[in-house]
């Protein structure tokens, strides 16, 4: 309570010298009170830098969107259900080594001498036999095969006549298709820096290529795959569900960003400078898309000139709730994150039965969701308005808080996997597609030139095709190099 003036003098019945200790006290008190005043907000914003720092602190690729491979050495939570023996996670598809029917060499082994009477069994009819197999690899070599041009001197008029060469023999001494099919291989897709991947050839093989050689290699590949990537386009662009992503990628020093376009078929990448909208126009596929994109809620992805319809990432929505729970203790992310895993649950039963979800339980689910949003709502609220009473300037929205309006904003797009059959509940698919690429950058760190992180992704979209669709990725790599190979039409 604030004592005035005359207050003070009434108090003091006109005694000027005790007035005067009393308004000293008063001063000094006012000044105690402003300097706790000062103190509490100090403390508040301590308290939520400190709750900030535990926050990042404790981010990993359970509650955030970073990468497993930034977990470090923290021992990861263990996935398997218990029980049974100790193996494969249960509806793991093993992979045994089977009985060749057609064997490339038999030896047959027989017994001489019967241990027990030493009889020789030289002429003694078999009776059957046991067959046991053995894979193994030969140690590799390279073939040479060397082309002869004939000169041949015409009877008729005198002229002289040589053979040509074929096509794709340009040098006098060279290597072949099959060869650079491999180079393409080990760089591109197991990743292997071009000085580690000419001492691998040259213990395999003795041949040790140059880095020259094997970029040239690269080069050829790349020229010959134009047409493939071409057919990867056309496809990705007639397929009813796409899924987007881009992570960022080093060149020539700088950072620039990967992009991916892909489904369980199909995968197209492509480098950039740009992660947005200049980005996208330059791979020339989702501003004329038509169908459904999942993506992970880049802003970009939502821009009105764009016609395609979204599906978002649950999986990263899941991951942020946790962290409101673990960090905010706002009880809405629990049930959110509950609800979500609930919903997909009767959406994969619906699936592996083939009949929709009825309409009154979509909107018994859609319900629950806006219910949750308005708990939510009053708690991160409440949240927010505690948190900025004591602090100064103007407060930024909180993480709960922003989360909670990107549910309300989205919800179609968030809920878009409980009506349509044909949207997944995240989007680890591209994520899958793009995700070998930070490897790449660990191990070489950079590329030189643009050319050359252009080259990486059209032959490692071509290569990530053809795994999806099983088949031989060095027989279709050569095949290609002649000219001879296109995906089937799907």
């Amino acid at each position: 309570m604030k004592i005035s003036s005359q207050q003070v003098n009434q108090i003091c019945k006109g005694d000027e010298e005790i007035a005067g200790f009393f308004h000293e006290l008063l001063a000094q008190n006012q000044q105690l009170m402003e300097r706790v005043d000062q103190q509490a907000k100090e403390i508040n914003e301590l308290k939520m830098e400190v709750h900030e720092l535990k926050r990042q602190l404790g981010q990993n690729s359970k509650n955030s969107s970073k990468p497993p491979s930034s977990d470090g050495l923290r021992k990861p939570v263990n996935q398997r259900q218990p029980g049974g023996k100790k193996g494969a996670p249960k509806g793991h598809q093993g992979h045994t080594l089977k009985f060749s029917a057609v064997p490339d060499e038999v030896i047959e082994h027989r017994i001489a001498t019967c241990p027990n009477c030493h009889q020789s069994l030289q002429d003694a009819p078999d009776v059957g036999y046991e067959k046991r197999q053995v894979f193994d690899l030969p140690v590799p070599r390279v073939v040479v095969t060397e082309h002869r041009a004939y000169t041949t001197c015409c009877p008729h008029c005198q002229c002289t006549q040589q053979a040509p060469f074929p096509k794709e023999v340009l040098a006098p001494v060279q290597y072949g298709q099959g060869f650079t099919a491999w180079v393409a291989y080990l760089n591109v897709y197991q990743l292997l820096p071009l000085e580690r991947m000419s001492q691998l050839l040259a213990d395999m093989c003795g041949v040790c290529p140059s880095e020259a050689s094997i970029l040239w290699m690269l080069q050829n590949v790349d020229s010959a795959l134009e047409p493939l990537e071409t057919e990867i386009r056309e496809q990705l662009g007639e397929s009813p569900v796409v899924h987007a992503d881009e992570t960022g990628f080093r060149v020539e020093g700088k950072g620039q960003w990967l992009h991916v376009i892909s489904n369980e078929k199909w995968t197209l990448l492509g480098v950039h400078e740009s992660r947005g909208s200049k980005a996208i126009e330059a791979m020339g596929l989702l501003p004329g898309f038509s169908h459904i994109v999942v993506h992970d809620c880049y802003a970009t992805y939502f821009q009105s000139s764009y016609p395609f319809s979204h599906a978002l990432c649950n999986a990263h929505l899941l991951r942020e709730c946790i962290s409101i729970e673990t960090y905010d203790g706002q009880q809405w992310a629990t049930s959110m994150r509950e609800f979500l895993q609930e919903s997909w649950e009767l959406a994969k039963t619906s699936r592996v039965e083939g009949i929709p979800l009825e309409e009154e339980l979509l909107q018994t689910i859609e319900q629950r969701y806006d219910d949750i949003l308005t708990e939510g709502r009053q708690e991160w609220s409440k949240a927010d308005s505690a948190e900025s009473r004591l602090a100064k300037g103007k407060k930024k929205q909180s993480k709960a808080a922003n989360l909670g309006q990107r549910f309300q904003l989205h919800k179609e797009a968030i809920l878009r996997f409980i009506r349509d059959a044909r949207v997944p509940f995240d989007n680890n698919q591209a994520e899958r597609d793009i995700r070998m690429a930070k490897v790449k950058m660990k191990v070489s760190g950079s590329f030189r030139t643009k050319e050359q992180a252009k080259r990486f992704a059209r032959i490692r979209s071509v290569i990530s095709t053809l795994r999806k669709q099983h088949l031989p990725i060095l027989a279709s790599l050569a095949s290609a190099l002649r000219g001879q190979f296109s995906f089937a039409r799907t």
